[in-house]
């Protein structure tokens, strides 16, 4: 298997800081965003890219390359992010910023190329509504909707990263998506339940 980051990550461990500098700034927006899906906010996003980074540099003298260096860095940023999560109180936001994840391709196939106000704001209420679901999956489910779904991993690279079989992932992948379906039918229940409370 060859790396094409093999040069950098050979030049990084010699402790060439230049050269993982450029690591970083090739996959910054990856790791960001890996970070930003599975945390839901920019900020800690961030804050978790930096880390993860960080750890990676740490670590580096022990990577021996038996994965890519890609996939290694994305299983860092994922842990660092899960682990994140599972230390932040489980409090839902449900006013979260409508521009916040405009760029999240789960709703895909929803928008035309000139969108009327109507359509507009029926897919800000869906954003709006699948960010609510996803904050209600567990680490593992967001970080794995965002592996498929948002970084669009392949099943190989997705079992590489998470060390598990391709089969194992197939099965993980579906039921996050069966799971965040529940969630939106769910919300969809409790709002057509509430309706007709307020007709009687």
């Amino acid at each position: 298997m060859r790396d094409p980051d093999g040069s950098l990550v050979s030049r990084a461990k010699k402790g060439d800081k230049d050269a993982f500098g450029k690591l970083v700034k090739q996959y910054y927006e990856m790791v960001y965003g890996l970070a930003l899906g599975v945390c839901r906010e920019r900020e800690a996003a961030r804050d978790i890219a930096q880390e993860a980074f960080f750890k990676a540099f740490r670590q580096l003298e022990h990577f021996e390359g038996r994965s890519k260096f890609k996939t290694w860095l994305y299983r860092i940023a994922m842990n660092t992010a899960i682990d994140f999560v599972r230390r932040k109180k489980p409090v839902v936001s449900m006013d979260q910023g409508k521009d916040e994840y405009d760029e999240i391709p789960l709703e895909a196939g929803i928008a035309d190329e000139n969108p009327n106000p109507r359509d507009l704001a029926s897919q800000s209420e869906l954003r709006e509504r699948i960010d609510r679901a996803i904050e209600k999956l567990s680490p593992e489910h967001r970080a794995i909707l965002v592996l498929r779904e948002w970084q669009q991993l392949s099943y190989e690279d997705i079992a590489e990263t998470l060390e598990i079989e391709s089969g194992t992932v197939m099965s993980r992948l579906f039921y996050a998506r069966k799971k965040l379906g529940e969630i939106l039918r769910h919300e969809d229940e409790g709002i057509f339940g509430a309706l007709s409370d307020e007709r009687i």
